[in-house]
């Protein structure tokens, strides 16, 4: 999963949109993973 954030981390602040982005695709990943 932090590998997976890791790579998809976008270039700003750690403002609501970054966090957001993190949460998102931190979800998507688990879910693929799960299956």
């Amino acid at each position: 999963l932090y590998f997976a954030g890791e790579i998809l981390d976008l270039d700003g602040p750690s403002g609501g949109y970054n966090l957001q982005e993190c949460w998102s695709t931190g979800y998507l990943a688990g879910e693929s993973a799960a299956k």
